[in-house]
């Protein structure tokens, strides 16, 4: 086994392998990847085995120090699909020996566990090689494949005529949403902004159309919420949720994700990452937890999202 350091020359290469990858999402894509290469010098690396390629390591770095990835939800090692537990682990191995004699500090995000069956085997390795976990984070997921055991709280809409005259509409208008609910409410509420900005996420979305979709629910004229949805393979991710106080006032997100929830199911994908609880010193957002909760998030454990190991 040999490791290669990511070079343009490589870029269809890459792009071929995520695709096929056990845990590979467009996330790793090439295209979404370099939207923001003016931020993040790239450090991506390849792990070849002869003329096959067994690994991609998506990264960065700043002056001695290697993240995976800055940029992007997590990072990690995207597996060539079948590796057995002793080549994963020689993999592994291989690529955390050689950064540990190029940088300083190693940091890697992890997607939460759900999404491969591969996880386990790669916490258990990092842990063996001395890496310390950062952060832990509570993550809620709606398992498609089972009942869903939803609130009736969340579904008296219904009944109660609270989402009569309710529309959802699934489409590409990013501005809308960014302009009239999410940019404003996050403004008023938290003092933030949107990750992704407006130009940003029009740009993925021109890149990945299947991928990234706008789910938006109006009465009549008058937009009152929206999701962003990351379809990543089987895996549906909110990316962003946002309601006005009329939409709030009408449970419109509920209405919302009942519907996407449902439409997702018919299509035969198998999760919904619903993202996690914690606020930012690490304890539990209880109103944020409630909520994903009576939409049927389970939290079936707490996943290590951050490992970190310092050579200095």
């Amino acid at each position: 086994m040999y490791i290669k350091p990511y070079h343009n020359d490589y870029k269809n290469i890459w792009n071929s392998f995520i695709k096929d990858s056990v845990n590979g999402t467009f996330l790793f894509d090439r295209d979404f990847m370099e939207y923001h290469n003016d931020r993040f010098q790239d450090a991506s690396l390849m792990v070849f085995k002869e003329q096959e390629l067994l690994c991609c390591i998506p990264a960065n770095k700043n002056e001695d120090h290697f993240y995976s990835h800055q940029g992007l939800t997590y990072g990690g090692f995207v597996f060539k699909k079948d590796l057995s537990k002793t080549q994963l682990e020689k993999v592994i191995h291989l690529v955390i020996n050689d950064l540990k004699n190029n940088y300083a500090s190693i940091e890697f995000r992890w997607q939460p566990y759900f999404y491969d069956d591969y996880q386990e085997h790669i916490i258990s390795a990092m842990d063996q090689l001395g890496f310390q976990t950062r952060k832990k984070f509570d993550n809620l997921h709606i398992d498609l494949n089972h009942k869903i055991k939803t609130s009736s709280k969340k579904t008296a809409g219904y009944r109660n005529g609270k989402f009569a005259g309710l529309r959802l509409e699934i489409n590409h208008d990013f501005k809308s949403f960014w302009n009239q609910i999410l940019i404003p409410q996050l403004k008023a509420r938290h003092d933030a902004s949107p990750v992704h900005s407006l130009e940003e996420i029009e740009l993925l979305a021109s890149r990945f159309p299947d991928s990234i979709k706008q789910y938006t629910i109006y009465k009549d004229q008058e937009l009152l919420c929206g999701v962003t949805f990351f379809i990543k393979n089987n895996i549906v991710k909110s990316q962003y949720a946002s309601a006005s106080p009329d939409g709030l006032k009408v449970g419109a997100l509920d209405f919302l994700y009942l519907e996407a929830i449902q439409q997702f199911k018919n299509e035969g994908l198998e999760y919904i990452d619903l993202g996690h609880v914690n606020n930012p010193d690490g304890t539990i957002n209880r109103g944020l937890q409630r909520f994903k909760e009576e939409l049927g998030g389970v939290n079936t454990a707490i996943y290590k999202s951050e490992f970190t190991i310092n050579e200095q």
